[in-house]
């Protein structure tokens, strides 16, 4: 696996070619996997209504979300996708921003590109397990969806006690590298929401957006 040179620029900001940076981000990389200790859960869940709003019945997890709701129209079920890179490679930023910050900003920025090309390949694995049609991905965070979630989230698929995250007092999961996000499945043929178009972070968002079925 190699790592996305032109997606961790955009995390940086970088712009202009410089083969000496290339060589770096490559080198970082390389460290960054040998530390990294990739785990993955994923839970496929058949969904109801309830109070308007989509629930996941498997883990009893509420998605109270108008976002949610506009893009999961006439879905039958819900992946929850959850994935981490491990402590060490927090650490790991967090000792090189005493000594080099330089290679821990490169280092963060690889590292969150790295944790979603794992969550890319978890998703691709999910959908060979179906033959509907599938959404775009969506966190907790986006939009509407309130990132306190996380709490409840993590504790219903078991990523507290199968991948070792937990969630802080600011909802933000430890180890830092961790991503989760839904996928929603249905006969209809999907396409992008509108979502975009309303989130706080248009312009700004770093992510990347999966592929629908269009």
């Amino acid at each position: 696996m190699e790592v996305d040179k032109n997606l961790v620029k955009k995390y940086l900001n970088f712009k202009g070619i410089d083969n000496a940076f290339d060589d770096f981000i490559d080198e970082v990389f390389l460290e960054v996997k040998s530390i990294s200790n990739p785990k993955k859960l994923c839970v496929l869940s058949d969904v109801s209504k309830e109070n308007g709003f989509y629930k996941l019945n498997k883990l009893g997890l509420l998605l109270k979300s108008e976002d949610i709701n506009s893009l999961f129209t006439d879905c039958e079920s819900i992946a929850t996708m959850v994935v981490t890179l491990g402590l060490a490679v927090d650490k790991k930023i967090a000792l090189y921003a005493k000594t080099d910050m330089t290679r821990s900003l490169v280092m963060d920025a690889v590292a969150s590109v790295y944790v979603e090309s794992f969550l890319d390949k978890l998703e691709e694995e999910v959908c060979t397990q179906t033959n509907l049609n599938k959404t775009m991905r969506f966190s907790p965070g986006y939009g509407d969806l309130d990132i306190a979630i996380q709490k409840d989230l993590i504790k219903a698929v078991g990523a507290d006690k199968y991948l070792g995250i937990m969630v802080n007092s600011n909802n933000l999961m430890v180890p830092l590298k961790s991503i989760t996000a839904f996928i929603g499945f249905s006969t209809v043929k999907q396409v992008f929401s509108s979502i975009c178009l309303t989130c706080p972070q248009k312009g700004n968002c770093k992510t990347k957006c999966s592929k629908a079925n269009i």
